[in-house]
């Protein structure tokens, strides 16, 4: 990357000329040339700026006309000069690889896709993945059909047999669907996250699995059985709850961790440490250099030459087999890249804690999985470690931190301040990335981390390695006691700090614009160091009032028009169906920061019966929500004419109501809406999504390159 940048600074030398050498330019080329030294740090964030834009650019003719602006820009600067010329054709070009690596990405995933129900049949294929869900009471299966590789997601009741790991080939009668999408529009897409990971539908298991082959003894599916061991043994040794906890830990599998237990731990600030990423990786690869290195000095040859390197080469071995281990998820294959570099670094005799570091890891992620720029994860662990590692960097903390003769006492006193800090500039970066992601903000999570990171990493991940160990021997039961009540204290922090009051705030939904404009605004305020960081100021400061000027949708209508949410003025969220207790409803009530969930009919002025709703929305605007399943079409038709917007699952073609009737056949293309009923702004999942091939807009096998061309994959039929 260094490199990369180095040529274009040699592509700007030589005077400019003609108008480029008086007026603005040179002054814009002065600033430029002042933050040459953080032009390698830009790299990741052009990059990263054209991925996002293949993203979230719904339909191609928006991304092909981005990729021109990205080569224009690039043509702009050649014909200027100075430090303008590299910027302008370094952030050019690279914008236009962003879009063009996302746009590859996704059509060498391109899988087979399920566009209609099927009834219940018989599947064979090999197990690639088995992960608990619902905390244990379910199993998610993957498997990938031996005849023509297309992968399914089928879901299995609790317990399974012991031969279903992976690696094996089953049989089993299920009944699949297409994959399931958003819940609202812009929301988390499991059909995105499906499309990318080449899963073709979703099923649900109608009967017990049957055992065709069991799963060979290669180096792979070898190290997909150590992980179903492993957490059969947690569990097996440490009890469902606490062996779920350790299982998260070690292998990465949050599925039977109690969904309780999980909220709070997420309410906490605590949810980071349940995910293997950076921090675990970091733990693991720490340890085995440490301990490496004490092992390494023993020797004889230590005596003539640094053992470091071979420390460090031993040290990535032991991060990228934990990452195995955990199964290779998108975190922990990132921060394995970027634990990795930094190793490297050391051995090198390079300072390890370089933002240079983490731009080239960044480069190398986002070449190789594009997608991972618009996951929670990806954000959050790069803004944490770019955080931590400016505060790294910074002339007073490491002022602070110098030796300076002092004794225990002070040392302990500065460490305890180092974790408050750190702790207290972690929660600052993470607070508004998670609060966009998930509607909440913790409150307590500083203290919470304080307590919790040194108990996971300095007493629970020892324990856990030892456990583990031990377990191979037949001594586990040494180990239990004391492992098992360091996971329940750290279960506790959870629970306790989601239990205080005020633990945590609602906040609406974030838009595009806002978010993009807070993430923009800290990129500069953050990695630039002359004055035109103070750019990002302005920026950072128009994200919130930008959100809070964004009309905010009052009614939440599902992808098949049988569930709707309403918002009162309150916020309290009044839902057509049930008590408000599904996924659907709480995922809508996290959306509009509702404080409580109540039925449609508890709505001031509602009228219910049989048939279904009508409800004043707002001075002049009615709704009717249609809940029964067979109405009379000439009542249904009637009453249809009295108000403005109709909403049920099957409405007859004589509904008309004065401004719009929404059905299961109106939706089909269209996916969930969210209304702003006031302003009669309807945003629906395919605005969002557009052509992507996940969008329920898209057309069945048929895929708009970047280039232009159209490829094809055959529509999965059976």
């Amino acid at each position: 990357m260094a490199t990369v940048v180095e040529r274009l600074s040699q592509i700007s030398q030589g005077p400019p000329s003609g108008r480029a050498a008086s007026g603005l330019c040179p002054r814009i080329d002065a600033l430029l040339a002042a933050e040459r030294g953080s032009w390698p740090l830009l790299v990741p964030v052009a990059l990263g700026a054209g991925v996002a834009a293949w993203f979230l650019l719904p339909f191609v003719g928006q991304r092909q006309a981005a990729l021109a602006l990205g080569l224009a820009v690039a043509l702009l600067g050649l014909a200027t000069g100075g430090a303008l010329r590299a910027a302008l054709v370094g952030a050019g070009l690279l914008f236009a690889a962003g879009l063009l690596v996302a746009d590859l990405r996704s059509h060498l995933v391109a899988a087979p896709v399920l566009h209609h129900r099927l009834p219940p049949g018989a599947i064979a294929g090999v197990v690639e993945e088995v992960a608990p869900r619902r905390g244990g009471e379910a199993v998610l299966v993957r498997l990938r059909r031996r005849s023509d590789s297309v992968r399914f997601a089928i879901t299995l009741p609790a317990p399974v047999p012991g031969f279903l790991v992976p690696g094996a080939e089953i049989a089993l009668e299920a009944r699949f669907e297409p994959r399931r999408g958003p819940t609202l529009p812009g929301g988390f897409d499991p059909a995105r996250r499906a499309w990318f990971e080449g899963v073709s539908a979703s099923g649900r298991a109608t009967g017990p699995p049957r055992l065709v082959a069991p799963a060979p003894q290669g180096w792979a599916h070898g190290l997909s059985g150590a992980r179903a061991r492993i957490d059969r043994f947690l569990e097996a040794s440490l009890g469902p709850v606490h062996g779920a906890l350790a299982a998260a830990l070690v292998t990465g599998n949050q599925g039977a961790i109690p969904e309780s237990l999980r909220a709070d731990m997420q309410l906490a600030g605590l949810a980071h440490l349940l995910t293997v990423s950076g921090f675990h990786v970091a733990v693991a690869a720490g340890a085995a250099f440490l301990l490496a290195r004490r092992l390494l000095a023993l020797l004889p040859v230590a005596r003539a030459r640094s053992v470091r390197p071979l420390a460090a080469a031993l040290a990535i071995g032991a991060a990228w087999l934990y990452v195995g281990i955990s199964g290779a998820q998108v975190p922990a294959v990132r921060a394995g890249v970027t634990v990795s570099l930094v190793l490297l670094a050391v051995a090198l005799g390079r300072d390890p804690l370089s933002l240079r570091l983490l731009a080239a890891a960044a480069v190398l992620i986002l070449v190789l999985r594009p997608e991972s720029l618009v996951s929670a994860s990806f954000q959050l662990s790069f803004a944490a470690v770019a955080a931590l590692v400016l505060l790294a960097n910074s002339g007073p903390w490491r002022r602070w931190l110098a030796p300076a003769g002092d004794d225990w006492a002070v040392r302990a006193a500065k460490w305890v301040g180092a974790l408050l800090v750190s702790s207290l500039v972690a929660e600052l970066v993470l607070t508004p990335i998670a609060a966009a992601h998930f509607g909440r903000a913790g409150v307590y999570g500083v203290a919470a981390n304080m307590v919790a990171i040194p108990l996971t990493s300095l007493v629970i991940m020892p324990l856990l390695a030892l456990h583990l160990l031990l377990g191979a021997l037949g001594l586990e039961p040494l180990s239990a006691p004391l492992l098992g009540a360091s996971i329940d204290a750290l279960a506790k922090i959870g629970t306790h700090v989601a239990a205080l009051p005020g633990s945590s705030i609602a906040i609406p939904r974030v838009g595009q614009l806002p978010f993009a404009l807070g993430v923009c605004g800290a990129l500069l305020l953050f990695l630039l160091a002359g004055p035109l960081r103070w750019l990002g100021l302005p920026l950072l400061l128009a994200a919130p009032l930008v959100q809070l000027a964004r009309p905010q949708p009052d009614l939440f209508v599902s992808h098949d028009a049988r569930q709707i949410g309403l918002v009162a003025a309150d916020r309290t969220l009044h839902v057509g169906r049930g008590s408000g207790r599904s996924f659907l409803a709480q995922t809508w009530a996290e959306a509009a920061a509702a404080p409580a969930i109540r039925p449609l009919a508890d709505w001031p002025g509602a009228r219910c019966a049989a048939l279904g709703c009508v409800v004043p929305v707002h001075a002049g605007s009615t709704l009717l929500f249609v809940r029964e399943e067979e109405p009379d079409p000439a009542a249904l038709a009637r009453l249809c004419g009295q108000v403005d917007l109709v909403i049920g699952p099957d409405l007859p073609a004589g509904c008309r109501p004065r401004w719009r009737a929404l059905d299961r056949d109106a939706l089909v293309r269209a996916g969930p809406l969210a209304i702003a009923v006031a302003a009669r702004r309807v945003r629906s999942q395919a605005d969002v999504a557009g052509d992507h091939p996940w969008s329920p807009a898209a057309l069945p096998g048929v895929r708009k390159t970047l280039l232009g061309t159209t490829a094809w994959t055959e529509p999965l039929a059976e």
